[in-house]
């Protein structure tokens, strides 16, 4: 019999000796941060059945849950503050016929998402409802997420936890694609209703740092020779002494480094108020970008606007659109690009309603992505692969950023990411998990720039995996 892994421990068959059942909604496997060990003391791989022919309808056999935390390369400033490590939760379901599906919950609240306990919460009261759950065909599979979701509590919980739900509406989306053989960017194609197949390869932008022109250069510089050709500065990420005339010297270096033909975005990350960012988008302007994001706050959407409608430097809408934000930017259209990250907005069936309702008024999309692990950047990538189009560049080139990461997908070269032809989502999870992290492959990692071990916690199975 045939078999995968599923990361550092996967769900596995009942007559593997190291498969974990459940006791009641879900058990814990392995203590604290460490990788659970078999008896022999030797790293146990709970190991997942590979698929049986013959199946018809489709019940969410198991699902499981694992904690981890993903260290940045270094830290990222950002008016928000600066990132130093992601955290968030791997999401597995297993269908009767033994294929697993894949999500990634990875919050980053001060964006906009919900806190990483509400996440792990509403994760858990899913995993524990969508076991045993049945559905006729592939294209009803979210039926069983859906039913699920209307007895979470709240009134909105799409808005109010969208990267659990977007994790599990994932995992789901990735079975649906394996069982038809397909992709998860063919699959996803095919549900937005348009024809022929999704993109090849994707353009990519490289997200520049730097607290100074001349770090800012040097950042630069590397990317031109990687072969970027769109380069994003954060701005405003003094969080004690914000200053124009900083960020000004700071995209003066970009724009001097990488020359005239090159594409320059900033993003201001909600730093400034309208008058604040009237006067700095008057300043910018100089620079030839090609768009600013997020320069007032995500309920200033009236300030947005009128930046916008001053055609001063074009303006994008982010950490406006989370929380059910989209459709009052839609509907006041207050800006004329959306920055879509899936993760933050419900997973990708409820993000290709965004997406056919933006394009129908006329709103270009760029996709990015909350600096996830392989698993949340394959579902944004196959997102962009099945609805953007090819000459657009997209924020999804972020896995330099991180140290080590949840496994290996596609890799970014020369300014771009090919995107998976093999069924599903197309991330390669290690197995037997034989290391305490995998190194990201587009890190460039130095001894002194701190942890790089990718922590993981306790396996959680909700179900029986037979």
């Amino acid at each position: 019999m045939g078999c995968v892994g599923l990361g550092p421990a996967s769900l596995g068959d009942p007559a593997d000796g190291d498969f974990h059942r459940s006791q009641g909604p879900g058990r814990d496997v392995g203590p604290g941060l460490e990788r659970s060990v078999g008896g022999d003391g030797s790293p146990r791989c709970l190991l997942l059945c590979s698929p049986r022919p013959g199946t018809h309808r489709v019940r969410i056999r198991c699902a499981g849950l694992r904690a981890f935390s993903l260290p940045l390369v270094k830290p990222l400033a950002t008016a928000h503050g600066p990132i130093t490590r992601r955290e968030g939760w791997l999401v597995a379901l297993m269908d009767e016929a033994g294929r697993v599906g894949l999500g990634e919950a990875t919050p980053l609240p001060a964006f906009g998402t919900e806190e990483g306990i509400c996440a792990q919460r509403a994760l858990e009261r899913m995993a524990e409802g969508i076991v045993d759950r049945e559905a006729c065909e592939d294209r009803s599979l979210e039926s069983i997420l859906r039913s699920v979701v209307r007895r979470m509590p709240g009134s909105h919980p799409s808005a109010t936890t969208p990267c659990a739900i977007g994790a599990m509406q994932a995992a789901l989306c990735d079975l649906a694609a394996q069982r038809t053989g397909r992709s998860l960017a063919s699959w996803l194609r095919d549900r937005s209703g348009a024809s022929g197949g999704p993109l090849p390869r994707l353009r990519v932008q490289a997200l520049v740092g730097g607290a100074d022109p001349r770090q800012v250069e040097g950042a630069a510089r590397k990317a031109r020779v990687q072969g970027f050709s769109v380069f994003k500065l954060k701005l405003g990420i003094s969080r004690t002494r914000r200053s124009l005339g900083a960020d000004l010297e700071r995209v003066a270096a970009l724009r001097s480094e990488i020359g005239p033909s090159a594409r320059i975005r900033l993003d201001a990350n909600e730093a400034w108020s309208r008058h604040e960012a009237e006067s700095a988008l008057a300043r910018l302007a100089a620079f030839d970008v090609d768009y600013v994001e997020q320069p007032v706050h995500r309920f200033d959407l009236s300030g947005l606007k009128a930046l916008d409608e001053a055609d001063v430097i074009p303006v994008a809408a982010d950490e406006a659109l989370l929380r059910g934000g989209w459709q009052a930017c839609l509907e006041t259209r207050a800006a004329r690009i959306f920055i879509l990250k899936p993760a933050a907005l419900g997973g990708p069936l409820d993000v290709l309603e965004l997406v056919r309702r933006a394009r129908g008024e006329g709103i270009r999309i760029v996709w990015s992505n909350l600096i996830e692990g392989v698993v949340g950047r394959s579902v944004a990538v196959a997102l962009a692969a099945a609805t953007a189009t090819r000459e657009e560049v997209h924020g999804l080139g972020t896995a330099g950023l991180l140290a080590g990461d949840l496994g290996e997908g596609a890799r970014t070269r020369s300014g771009s990411i090919e995107v998976a032809t093999v069924p599903g989502l197309g991330c390669r999870l290690p197995s037997p998990w034989q290391a305490a992290t995998v190194a990201a492959p587009d890190a460039a990692v130095t001894p002194e720039a701190g942890d790089r071990i990718v922590s993981w916690g306790p396996v959680r199975i909700f179900g029986t995996p037979s």
